[in-house]
């Protein structure tokens, strides 16, 4: 592969005006302007979604175009109540109309944060594609320890537990005050992460 260009050819005026400093000045801004433009366009990797420029509808862009992986919606329902079906409290013990109605299908937008983890653990290739559970330990450390998508270099697992009987798997994961393992959590329920259909996760924050 060829290394990229790395200088623009600079635009220079006509000799019968290179002693004006208005013109000389007016290409040489333009050449520095161009020089940006290369510049900002080289250390544009699309493929690294991690990247700090990479944001918005770009990564939108990106990961679907290169990935095929459209930003999820995180499903959301405000004052979900576990009571109010007919005959199923006593008369007089909760206030008249007060109860909340849970509305299915309500969606959020995900942010670029989340959907980057999202991408990682989901096109990740150097834990292989056999699944196990340091296959998983590892996937779920890399969520909860890779900013913006990055790979961390991880140490040991040891913050994490999952165990397994039977086809169920509970898993176990820090709360480091980040928000970051509550939405692990949502990503494995709502299914918006790469898992095993065969199996069932439950997933606990402490």
């Amino acid at each position: 592969m060829a290394a990229p260009v790395d200088k623009v050819i600079p635009a220079y005026p006509f000799i019968q005006y290179s002693d004006d400093p208005n013109i000389v000045a007016f290409f040489t801004a333009y050449n520095s302007l161009s020089q940006t433009y290369l510049d900002g366009f080289n250390s544009l990797s699309l493929p690294y979604w991690p990247a700090k420029n990479i944001n918005g509808y770009l990564l939108d862009w990106i990961a679907e175009g290169i990935y095929g992986q459209k930003r999820p919606y995180v499903k959301i329902a405000e004052g979900s109540v576990a009571k109010g079906a007919y005959d199923t409290v006593e008369y007089n013990t909760i206030p008249y109309a007060r109860l909340k109605k849970y509305t299915p299908g309500k969606t959020q937008y995900l942010p670029d944060e989340y959907f980057k983890r999202i991408l990682t653990w989901n096109f990740y290739k150097g834990d292989g594609f056999q699944f196990s559970v340091p296959w998983l330990k590892r996937r779920l450390a890399r969520f909860i320890h890779g900013a913006a998508g990055k790979d961390p270099i991880l140490q040991n697992t040891f913050d994490i537990s999952v165990t397994s009987e039977k086809g169920n798997f509970e898993i176990k994961v820090p709360d480091y005050g980040d928000g970051i393992g509550t939405f692990l959590k949502t990503a494995i329920q709502q299914r918006l992460v790469n898992l095993p259909f065969i199996y069932t996760f439950n997933i606990t924050v402490h």
